[in-house]
């Protein structure tokens, strides 16, 4: 007896089923978020929610179609906010990018010294898993060196959630003077808020395809800001657009978490919550130093210093209105760094961490 074929239709909708769903609840935590007075609602509350769901048996997606039209957005509404005078303050740059590479090397030394001694973890387990940022990278790593990928994902995991739910609250709260409300007074002409994002998702294919990290978000970056600064461009995206470039971002932070079992994030809490603890007060005294040095913004150092990927911190910048072009500079100078330099320290440094004995659950 022959199995009747499910017709087109019904199959192209139950493929994409799970991320409508997914878009939904990331709409539902953003009015949470909104409700319960969030910074960013968009981005924390649907990043928040979307982690409670992630222990649930809900079928939770985000598709790299849909990721990267997320990034392309955001890209594009970053670049919006570079004009002619943030870019005569590039002279301060080098100096915050030697503080950026200091901070790193005492982060990644001092967490990862707290995991070997504290939690019994590998010399290379520790170091992976204190990686700030770089997750491909760092998981493609931990397989070839024989590390406990179990803890590097889900250190890794919380470390991203709690820094982005986490930090803005802390900026919030130090400077009353953070706009958190994103509702930008000028929206481009129709025919740009359109063509824009065309051309820049066509840009991002190419740097994706050229291994550029976070191409679409530099894609919009570079396409938006250049547009701006040539006085080509005059305003943003619309609010709504915006917004659903945070709530894709936040559903794709929020569910990382998908997968994971309830033995092994308990057994790993602790670990991820003091490492993570001791990484942002590593970062928020480095910042508060540079800041002070160059006479910058606190809360801008801090979120471009922060243990997070660079499109999250990236769109946390763009949404507490801090110069997107400085935050997306030193994260990409960090993730760069860090895939030149990570490979030969971890092999010439640790060795292989096959033979040291890996951690059970």
């Amino acid at each position: 007896m022959r199995l009747k074929k499910w017709p087109e239709p019904f199959t192209a909708f139950t493929a994409a089923a799970p991320v409508i769903l997914t878009l939904i609840l990331g709409y539902a935590g953003a009015m949470l978020g909104r409700w319960v007075h969030l910074p960013v609602p968009a981005l924390l509350g649907s990043a928040i929610f979307l982690s409670l769901l992630s222990f649930s048996p809900l079928p939770l997606r985000i598709p790299d179609l849909l990721r990267n039209i997320g990034f392309t957005i955001l890209g594009c509404s970053m670049g919006s906010g570079i004009s002619r005078e943030m870019l005569a303050l590039l002279g301060n740059w080098p100096l915050s990018l030697f503080g950026l590479t200091v901070t790193v090397i005492v982060m990644m030394l001092l967490c990862s010294a707290l995991l070997r001694h504290f939690f019994a973890m590998s010399p290379t387990t520790a170091l992976l898993a204190s990686t700030p940022g770089g997750l491909s990278m760092v998981v493609a790593l931990g397989e070839a060196r024989g590390a406990d990928l179990r803890a590097v994902l889900v250190l890794q995991s919380v470390r991203l959630i709690l820094v982005m739910a986490v930090l803005p609250l802390v900026i919030t709260g130090l400077d009353a003077h953070v706009v958190t409300a994103f509702a930008p007074p000028v929206t481009l002409e129709p025919v740009w808020i359109l063509l824009l994002p065309l051309l820049a998702f066509v840009l991002g294919n190419v740097l994706e395809w050229l291994r550029v990290p976070a191409a679409y978000l530099l894609a919009g970056l570079i396409l938006s800001g250049s547009g701006h600064v040539g006085e080509v461009l005059h305003g943003n995206l619309p609010t709504q657009l915006i917004n659903f470039g945070f709530v894709v971002i936040g559903c794709l932070v929020g569910s990382r978490l998908k997968g994971l079992r309830w033995p092994e994030l308990k057994h790993f809490a602790l670990a991820a919550v003091l490492s993570v603890t001791l990484s942002s007060l590593i970062s928020a005294l480095a910042a508060v130093l540079v800041a002070y040095w160059l006479a910058l913004p606190f809360g801008q150092v801090w979120v471009a210093y922060s243990p997070g990927g660079i499109e999250a911190m990236a769109a946390l910048a763009l949404a507490l209105r801090y110069d997107p072009a400085y935050t997306a500079a030193h994260h990409l100078f960090r993730i760069i760094g860090l895939t030149l330099i990570l490979p030969w320290f971890v092999g010439r440094v640790y060795g292989r961490a096959g033979g040291e004995g890996q951690e059970e659950v």
